[in-house]
């Protein structure tokens, strides 16, 4: 089995310290803080227990798919849907904390993004109308961004499923220059694996959505925040805002085969960010 992304253990925790520092020292010249965009598969833990797909886990009809949701602004989709009365189902792996989850009314399955017979297993479970992919990789390791997105993209049209929603970053296909120089030069190798994802979604016949959000803050919600389409300043937005934008546009058809900036204009502009 693969090793997913944790939010902790995310190569954007040490950008954020690099680009602090610089900002200290007068050398990032305006770049602010480092995106924060998390992958959001928790480190396994020494004793994990092996999640199995029993008769009573098994999602109802007509469900979410979430690939990544395990914490941080995937675990916050999963509840934004929750109280959308979606029914929801999580792929995890077999050696990750689903703490959070057991507490909320889900359904859990097992897999891996790098291996695709898992991923068409888990279709296999129940309907769904639409799935929502927050994968993503740590230290150097970004399989999961490139591979396992597309993986997650082929098991969905494999399954006859029409709808992907697919969580990038700023910075990622032609929004690179939107991201700050110093952000994009230590993550490039990063943006590329996650450029890729869109492409290979792009190129599919799937009803697609693609968010791209900036720096994730664990801040209460603003309740203002929007997805804009266009070039924007790199600006914040809270995890649970994100949640939110990206389980509102599951049935929008209006957002069908388009990118999007998850932007709140209370934490838009770097400095923005630094001093809320």
């Amino acid at each position: 089995m693969s090793t997913w992304a944790t939010p902790a253990a995310s190569p954007m925790i040490r950008v954020m310290s690099v680009v602090m520092a610089l900002v200290l020292t007068g050398l990032a010249a305006g770049a602010g803080p480092a995106l924060a965009l998390e992958s959001t598969e928790p480190p396994p833990p020494k004793s994990a227990p092996v999640m199995r797909v029993t008769e009573e886990s098994l999602p109802r009809a007509g469900g979410i798919m979430v690939f990544g949701g395990t914490r941080g602004a995937g675990l916050e989709v999963v509840k934004a849907l929750i109280a959308r009365n979606e029914k929801v189902t999580v792929l995890v792996r077999a050696s990750s904390d689903t703490t959070a989850l057991k507490a909320l009314d889900i359904a859990i399955v097992t897999g891996d993004a790098l291996d695709p017979e898992s991923l068409k297993q888990a279709f296999t479970t129940a309907p769904f109308r639409a799935a929502i992919s927050l994968l993503g990789g740590h230290d150097g390791d970004y399989r999961v961004d490139a591979e396992g997105n597309k993986n997650a993209v082929d098991a969905t049209k494999g399954a006859g499923v029409p709808r992907l929603i697919l969580v990038t970053a700023v910075g990622t296909g032609d929004s690179a220059a939107d991201a700050p120089w110093v952000v994009r030069y230590f993550l490039k190798d990063y943006y590329a694996a996650k450029t890729v994802a869109e492409e290979y979604l792009r190129a599919s016949d799937l009803d697609y959505t693609i968010i791209r959000p900036g720096l994730l803050l664990d801040s209460a919600k603003s309740g203002e925040a929007a997805l804009i389409a266009g070039k924007l300043s790199f600006g914040g937005i809270t995890r649970a805002d994100l949640g939110k934008l990206v389980a509102g546009v599951i049935e929008d058809q209006a957002s069908f085969k388009k990118v999007f900036t998850a932007f709140d204009a209370k934490r838009g502009g770097l400095w923005s960010i630094l001093t809320y």
